[in-house]
This record gives structure tokens, C-alpha cells and sequence, in this order.
């Protein structure tokens, strides 16, 4: 990986053990300022349409974060990011408050540095909200960003979390989104309210492979965490009633592993960020949700118990 990607990924802190880090300055403006999108794509005729104020929160995984020029104040958010692609897609006038390195405090009630807390940009006349972060409340990112510099480097990787500490931050987690998804009902009360999750990023048996350098016993690891944060995103949508939008069971055969052409995540060998959704990952992520809105029968899953797999 790239020392400059890397170097600024883990500045901006893409962990919840790097949390306080706040986003590194840019010279592109970071307020949450509507922006108008283009008429390119028309909702299905038989649903009605969402229009109006969409607001788009989360963390690197939503700001599409090494998927071209940052266009915020160091916060990697890119134009080509789901968020971006959607309110084209949907005629939705955008605020993208997106910032890596975000946990859901920072999208809640604890600002990144200079950058505001995200849900700051919900206004009452907000019609959607697109949420995708948990991932640095688990240590996700930031041990999988560790464990391929270490790879690299032939040396050992000693920055996983423990299963204990996994589990500890997962029941953490699940209080977390039970607090900011009532603060959005409260702040935009006519508002929908989608939590999108993480892509797989690993394969079902993970593995080391030309887009993983990392041990396949650390890739085991690390895609572990990547269940619990998919269960724990399930079920706190489910508490809460709010719209699951199940992008790590549709990424299924797109992970670092898949064919160059298939996947959605690239890996150690990325051009943009490693082990981050690509430009492939963030249109399919657009269409994704797009089809979830425009679908009239579209509503919130019922949880599973558990969910295996990597």
C-alpha cells in the first residue's frame, strides 16, 4: 500500500481506538452544504418517490474514500461515493457529512477535530438518511490497515483486537445506533432512516491471495469482526425499526479475492485505498440502495441470530 494512503488513513483514525484523531485540513470546504444533483435516473413508477433533503452519514466505507480528489477538508470523501451516485440517480439534493475515521459519536455527538458531528446536518425537512459506520467502533478498518503494512513487511501482526474486546465493542455498538437513531427520528421526524452496512471484504473461507497479503489465520480474524459488525448493524436496525439495506450479503463473490472485474473491495494491491469499496463497489452500493427505495414492498429485515462467514 501506498505510505501516503496509509499515513493518512491512519491519522484520520479509522478505529474506535483512534477515535479522538481528528481529520487532517484540506482546501475544500467540510460544511454541510446542500448540493443540487443532476436528472439522470427516474424512481420505479410504482413506488413513491423520495425527494427532497437526503443526508448521507458514516464513515470511509460511505465517503468512498480513495476513489478520487478528497472533497472535503482532509476528511476523504470522495464525488464518485455512493451517497453522490444516489442523489444523482434519485433527483435528492445531498449533504454529504461523511468522514473517515468516523465512529457513530463522531456522527452523534462527538465532532472529528474541526469537523462538526454529522448528524448537525439534519434539518426537519430532511426526507432520507443513509447511515454506513460501526466499523471503527469494532477496530475494523484500522487492524486490517495494520495487519497489510505488517504483511508487507514480513513481520508479525499484533494489532487485533481480542474476541472478548470484539464482543465488548459490539454490545457497545448496538447501544450507539440505538442512541443515534433516536436522535434522528427527533431531528428529521419525516425523514427515512437506512442503515447500509460494510461489504464483505474477505471471502467466505478467507484467505491470503494476490489482493490479501495478510495470513490467512489473521484474514480469519479480521473477517470475523466483519460478521459481528454485520449481525450487530442487523439487529440494531431491527430495534429500532429502521431500513436494512444488507450490502455484505449482496457483496457476496466481490470481496479482495474475486476476479479484478468483480470486485467491490480492493485489497493490498488497490490503486485507491486498500482494503476500501472501489468505484465498482460504490455504483453497486447506488443501485443497491436505489432498488431498496424504489421498491414498494422494501421494508426493514427481520434479524438473524447470528450471521456466519467472513
Amino acid at each position: 500500500m501506498r505510505p501516503s494512503t496509509k499515513a493518512r488513513l491512519l491519522a484520520l483514525g479509522l478505529a474506535g481506538a483512534l477515535a479522538a484523531a481528528g481529520c487532517s485540513s484540506g482546501s475544500n470546504s467540510d460544511s454541510p452544504t446542500p448540493s443540487a444533483a443532476p436528472n439522470t435516473a427516474t424512481p420505479a413508477a410504482s413506488a413513491t418517490p423520495i425527494t427532497g433533503r437526503y443526508v448521507a452519514m458514516g464513515s470511509s466505507f460511505a465517503a468512498g474514500t480513495g476513489i478520487g480528489a478528497d472533497i472535503s477538508k482532509g476528511c476523504l470523501r470522495s464525488a464518485k461515493n455512493y451517497p453522490h451516485l444516489l442523489a444523482s440517480r434519485l433527483h435528492l439534493h445531498l449533504v454529504d457529512v461523511t468522514c473517515g475515521g468516523a465512529t457513530v459519536q463522531n456522527l452523534l455527538s462527538t465532532p472529528q477535530g474541526d469537523h462538526p458531528v454529522q448528524i448537525a446536518g439534519l434539518t426537519a425537512d430532511t426526507r432520507l438518511v443513509t447511515i454506513t459506520a460501526g466499523g471503527n467502533d469494532l477496530a475494523y478498518s484500522v487492524s486490517t490497515l495494520i495487519c497489510a503494512n505488517a504483511a508487507g513487511t514480513g513481520k508479525p501482526c499484533t494489532s487485533l483486537p481480542t474476541p472478548e474486546d470484539t464482543k465488548t465493542a459490539a454490545a457497545k455498538l448496538r447501544t450507539s445506533f440505538a442512541a443515534l437513531f433516536a436522535a434522528i427520528k427527533a431531528k428529521a421526524p419525516k425523514a427515512r432512516i437506512l442503515l447500509v452496512t460494510y461489504p464483505r471484504v474477505f471471502p467466505d473461507q478467507p484467505k491470503t491471495c494476490p489482493g490479501n497479503v495478510i495470513s490467512t489465520a489473521d484474514s480469519v480474524t479480521l473477517a470475523g469482526i466483519g460478521a459481528t459488525l454485520q449481525n450487530t448493524s442487523r439487529l440494531a436496525a431491527a430495534d429500532a425499526h429502521i431500513t436494512f439495506i444488507d450490502a455484505y450479503t449482496a457483496s457476496v463473490g466481490h470481496d479482495v479475492c474475486a476476479p479484478a472485474t468483480d470486485r467491490w473491495i480492493d485489497g493490498s494491491n488497490a490503486t485507491g485505498t486498500p482494503y476500501h469499496p472501489n468505484a465498482t463497489g460504490t455504483a453497486a452500493l447506488s443501485t443497491l440502495i436505489a432498488t431498496a427505495l424504489t421498491q414498494p414492498s422494501s421494508q426493514p429485515t427481520t434479524p438473524r441470530a447470528t450471521v456466519s462467514g467472513g
